[in-house]
């Protein structure tokens, strides 16, 4: 196991976690209503729109976790579609997405003993192109000749389940490599210091 952060590689994706974690406290100060954008279909549009940048900090966070994903990086910035950006990174590496893990601790020891992956609760690939999708809806203008206008209240009473499927997919996660022997390993919140740690995992073979 490296130390965490310790490449410019991981760095980078660590940064791309710190900016997600910043973004989260902006929608949670909409929610608590210590912020506001003055009315309901700005403070919608807002809060969205900073789904949108953490959808797009993830994509981003997956091409810096290794150096030959950064070609594809042109493609991927003229993308507005989540399922081409997800096709896209699928091409580098099919196993690009986070996986969700917890720590299971010893109550007696208070060391972490396991760690398992988690079932369910969290953004799936599905989720991200229906948040982004809704995202891309809710941050153009409305079209007046349109019969249907957008629901603020729905979105609005939509926003915690979104946040929460976020926070649990990358609170503790994993990322596999486009090198099938490497994983990255990332705890959004470590105890130390409150900061993201990144950590290289290699598969070793037999002694």
């Amino acid at each position: 196991m490296a130390q965490p952060n310790g490449s410019s590689d991981r760095a980078k994706y660590a940064a791309c976690m710190e900016e997600i974690k910043k973004r989260t406290r902006v929608v949670d100060a909409f929610l608590n209503r210590s912020c506001s954008a003055l009315y309901l279909k700005t403070t919608v549009e807002s809060i969205y729109l900073q789904f949108r940048k953490i959808l797009e900090l993830i994509a981003m966070a997956s091409l810096s976790a290794s150096p030959e994903y950064m070609a594809r990086y042109d493609r991927f910035r003229r993308h507005y579609n989540g399922k081409r950006i997800l096709r896209d990174l699928e091409k580098v590496n099919p196993d690009f997405y986070p996986q969700p893990t917890r720590q299971v601790v010893d109550p007696d020891t208070g060391k972490v003993v396991e760690v398992v992956d988690v079932e369910s609760g969290f953004l799936t690939k599905d989720d991200y192109v229906e948040l982004y999708d809704i995202c891309g809806d809710l941050l153009h203008a409305e079209n007046p000749y349109d019969e249907g206008q957008r629901d603020m209240e729905s979105r609005l009473e939509d926003v915690p389940e979104w946040r929460n499927r976020i926070v649990t997919l990358l609170n503790h996660h994993q990322v596999q490599l486009a090198d099938s022997g490497k994983q990255i390993w990332v705890l959004m919140h470590a105890k130390s210091d409150g900061r993201v740690h990144v950590f290289d995992f290699e598969e070793v073979g037999p002694a």
